[in-house]
Order: C-alpha cells, then sequence, then structure tokens
C-alpha cells in the first residue's frame, strides 16, 4: 500500500512539472500568435502599396509585359511553409499531403525543418529547403531567402510556374490550406491613371526592381501567415494537453487520497487489534 501510494504521488508531481511546462509553451504560442496577427496588417499593406506603384509603372510603357518572367519557361515549383518545431498536432503532416498532391515533376522547395523532414519520411525529399521563421523578426529573413533562390533559378532557366502552399489562420477554427500562384507574375494595370508618375530612372528598370520587392513582398506575407497558422495550432494542442493533464491530476488525486485512507484505516485496524491483543 505505502509503496503504491509513493508512486501514485511521484507521478503526480511528474504530471505537475509537465503541467508547467505546457503552460509555458502556451504562453509563448499565444504571444507568437498575437504578434503575427498584429504584423500581418503591415505586410499586406506593403504589398498592396508595391503592386499600385507596379501598376504606375506599368503604365509608363506602352509594350510592358504582361507577365514576370516573360517567357514563363521552366520547371515548376511548390514552396511549401512548414513548421520549424513540433507540438502542432496534426497541421504539419496535413501540409505536406497537401504538398504531395503536387504533379511528380513538380520541385517541392520548403520552408521549415519539420515539413522537410516529413517529406524526407514520405519518400519525397524536397528540392530545396530552409529554415522557418520562428519569431515575427525572423519572417524578413526567411522570404529573403527563399525570394533569392527563386530569382537564381529563374534566371538560370530552371523555373517558371511556382505556387505557395501553406496554413492561414480562421478565427479560433483549425487553420486552413492555402495554395496561392506566384511565378509566372501578372503585372497589374492602372488604366485610370491620366497623370504620370515622376521617376528618376527609366521605366524598364523601375518595373524590374518593383518586380521583385513585389514578389519578396508575397512571400513575406505567405511566411507571416504561416507562422500565425503554426503558433495557432501549437496553441490548440497546448490548450487540449492541458485540458489532459488537469483530467490525469485529478484522477491521481483522487486515487492519492483514497490510498491515504486506506493506509489510515489498515493502521487504525492494526492498533486497535493490537491493544485487544494486549487486553
Amino acid at each position: 500500500m505505502t509503496e503504491r501510494l509513493a508512486e501514485v504521488e511521484a507521478r503526480r508531481a511528474s504530471v505537475q512539472d509537465l503541467e508547467a511546462v505546457t503552460d509555458v509553451m502556451r504562453s509563448l504560442a499565444a504571444m507568437r500568435l498575437q504578434q503575427a496577427l498584429g504584423t500581418l496588417a503591415g505586410t499586406r499593406a506593403y504589398a498592396e502599396v508595391i503592386a499600385g506603384a507596379l501598376a504606375q509603372a506599368a503604365a509608363l510603357l506602352d509594350d510592358a509585359p504582361q507577365q514576370w518572367p516573360v517567357n514563363g519557361h521552366g520547371h515548376c515549383a511548390w514552396v511549401l511553409f512548414a513548421p520549424e518545431h513540433g507540438f502542432v498536432g496534426a497541421f504539419a503532416e496535413k501540409l505536406v499531403d497537401a504538398a504531395l498532391a503536387a504533379p511528380p515533376a513538380c520541385a517541392l522547395w520548403v520552408a521549415g525543418s519539420r515539413g522537410a523532414a516529413l517529406l524526407e519520411e514520405r519518400g519525397r525529399p524536397p528540392a530545396w529547403a530552409t529554415a522557418m521563421a520562428t519569431n515575427t523578426d525572423a519572417v524578413t529573413a526567411t522570404a529573403r531567402r527563399i525570394a533569392e533562390a527563386l530569382y537564381q533559378a529563374a534566371a538560370d532557366g530552371r523555373l517558371g510556374r511556382v505556387e505557395l502552399l501553406y496554413g492561414r489562420t480562421n478565427a479560433g477554427a483549425p487553420p486552413e490550406l492555402v495554395r496561392r500562384p506566384l511565378l509566372p507574375l501578372g503585372l497589374p494595370r492602372d488604366g485610370a491613371r491620366t497623370v504620370p508618375p515622376l521617376i528618376n530612372m527609366p521605366p524598364r528598370d523601375l518595373i524590374a526592381r518593383l518586380v521583385d520587392e513585389y514578389v519578396f513582398a508575397l512571400l513575406a506575407d505567405a511566411a507571416m501567415e504561416s507562422f500565425a497558422a503554426e503558433n495557432a495550432a501549437r496553441l490548440s494542442t497546448m490548450m487540449t494537453a492541458r485540458h489532459n493533464i488537469e483530467t490525469t491530476l485529478d484522477e491521481l488525486t483522487a486515487t492519492a487520497r483514497h490510498l491515504r485512507q486506506e493506509q489510515v484505516t489498515n493502521e487504525l485496524i492494526e492498533l486497535v487489534s493490537g491493544a485487544e491483543a494486549m487486553g
């Protein structure tokens, strides 16, 4: 009886330690989710501003290209934004399942070590991989690495069509999967503008720079959406874990209380029996 009570108490202490770790992870996920949601408005506004500037610049040329790259030749690729770490429930697996639906000839590019590892396990290793941002300040660096790799592949004629695959938070519901085309990039038009903007460089050079900036803006928006979805999934997982821990603690507390009562009862019986035998 005493040994069993000690085992229950030891397990209860271990579960309490796990509860403390879960609370820290839950708080951290909630904080990062709020930071990402607060930053998303800025990334979207940034992309809209660049799109507007690109439309005005394209209106300066009568023969401005309709898309970039102009030729659009080369292989296709899907850029998957996946979690960098675990404890996100089935979110990472759903992203990888969606990525595996890509045609066999389509290369898979991955941002996120967890997604790259799952693709390796499924027998379709990524053609290119990088680490996913683990905080909002690192999202820009992640988008920059992807953009530079895409520019190099497009310049070498290895890429013609690129699509983005990432998660998006959905007001407390499980994150939804988003599949969005990136390249060839359709250049926006501003047909309503009558007064041309003032520029200090050739229009074609300006368009080229704005295209680079717009692609980067779209990548940054997708990375921030993915970061928010990852932490929303982690928050949901930690809340479920906390509920299960509380249930386990209640059961262990009840068991320990019952064992202590039995122990006290047995000791009283032994004392009474001993006193009667002595009498």
